[in-house]
C-alpha cells in the first residue's frame, strides 16, 4: 500500500453535505438533475448510508426533492418562494440601515463607511472576471456583515441562513443570465454605500431595496435563458 492510500482519510458527512450543497448552489448540479445514491457514493468514496444521510439533509432544506419510484432530482427553483425570501431580506436590511442612522453616533458611521469602501475597493478588482465566484461571494457576503455587525443584528442574518441558501442559488443564476451583472451588483453596493456616506437614510434604503430585490428584473430573462429551472 502507497502512501497515499494508507493515509487516505474517508470524508465526513459534514464533508460530503457541504460540497454537494455547494455544487448546487453553484449550478455545478442543475435544477432538476436527477442524482442517485449510488453516482454520490462513487463519487466521494463513502458509504450509502452517508449519501442517504447527506441527501436527507439537502431534501429538508428543500435543495433536493425525491420523487417516490422515480429518484432524487436536484429542486427547480421556484421563483415565487425566492421573492418572499428577497422581500424578508430587504425588510431586515432596510431595518438594519434606520438603526445606522439612528442609533450609532456619526464618527461610528464614517468609520463604518471607510470599511464598506476598502470593501469595494476589493470588489471592483474582480470587475475583471465578471463572474460570481467564491472570491466574491465573500466580499458581497462581507459587505453585508459589515452593516449588520454595525448595529449587532447579525443573528437575524443567522436565524435565516438555511433559507437564503436559495437565494445564494438565484444570484449565481441572476448574474449567468445578465450580462455585465456583476458590475451592477457593485454600483448596487457603491449606491447603498453613497445613502450612508451622505447621510440619507432615504436614499441608503431605495439603493438597499433596488440591490436586493432583483426578481422583477431577471426573473424573465432567467427564464427565457433557462427555461428547464423552474417550477411551473
Amino acid at each position: 500500500m502507497d502512501y497515499i492510500s494508507s493515509n487516505y482519510q474517508p470524508l465526513s458527512v459534514e464533508e460530503v453535505y457541504r460540497d454537494i450543497r455547494n455544487r448546487i448552489l453553484k449550478l455545478d448540479l442543475e435544477p432538476g438533475m436527477k442524482i442517485s445514491e449510488n453516482q454520490m457514493c462513487e463519487e466521494y468514496k463513502v458509504s450509502r448510508s452517508i449519501i442517504r444521510t447527506v441527501f436527507t439533509r439537502l431534501s429538508q432544506m428543500e435543495l433536493l426533492t425525491v420523487y417516490p419510484q422515480r429518484g432524487t432530482y436536484v429542486s427547480l427553483i421556484d421563483l415565487n418562494y425566492i421573492e418572499d425570501l428577497l422581500i424578508l431580506r430587504t425588510a431586515v436590511e432596510k431595518e438594519v440601515l434606520y438603526e445606522i442612522f439612528t442609533r450609532i453616533e456619526e464618527n461610528s458611521r464614517i468609520m463604518l463607511v471607510e470599511e464598506l469602501e476598502k470593501n469595494l475597493a476589493l470588489q471592483e478588482k474582480c470587475k475583471k472576471k465578471d463572474v460570481y465566484d467564491k472570491e466574491f461571494q465573500k466580499l458581497d457576503s462581507v459587505f453585508h456583515k459589515i452593516m449588520i455587525d454595525s448595529v449587532k443584528r447579525y443573528r437575524l442574518v443567522e436565524i435565516l441562513k438555511n433559507p437564503m441558501l436559495h437565494i445564494s442559488r438565484w444570484r449565481n443564476l441572476d448574474v449567468a443570465a445578465i450580462e455585465g451583472r456583476l458590475h451592477q451588483l457593485i454600483d448596487e453596493h457603491r449606491a447603498v454605500t453613497n445613502g450612508i456616506k451622505e447621510n440619507s437614510l432615504n436614499k441608503a434604503q431605495a439603493a438597499m431595496q433596488n440591490h436586493l430585490e432583483t426578481i422583477s428584473k431577471a426573473a424573465t430573462i432567467a427564464k427565457e435563458k433557462y427555461p428547464q429551472y423552474f417550477t411551473k
